[in-house]
């Protein structure tokens, strides 16, 4: 887990990496979390994550969708700060 601080440090990171890489599409920017709570930048994916149930759970936005509108050349409908995240989700592969 990580304390609100920290998610919006990491968010504010993942959002200047695309934009100075010049990246315009969804994508999902993935850090590592060290055991002293420090966070180190890891990858871009720019294509849609096979855990990506989990997101939609919990936000309630569907990413697929949002996905093909931003290829189309259409803006996200939403802000970053507008996203509430409701209650948890895991995804469990056998």
């Amino acid at each position: 887990m990580i304390d609100e601080k920290t998610r919006a440090e990491v968010g504010e990171l993942a959002v200047k990496a695309v934009q100075a890489a010049g990246y315009v599409n969804a994508g999902t920017v993935e850090f590592l979390r060290g055991d002293d709570g420090s966070f180190y930048f890891m990858e871009v994916n720019a294509r849609l994550q096979v855990e990506h149930p989990v997101t939609e759970e919990v936000t309630g936005i569907d990413l697929v969708k949002a996905m093909i509108r931003v290829a189309a050349g259409e803006k996200l409908p939403w802000k970053q700060d507008d996203i509430e995240r409701r209650g948890h989700s895991i995804e469990c592969r056998i």
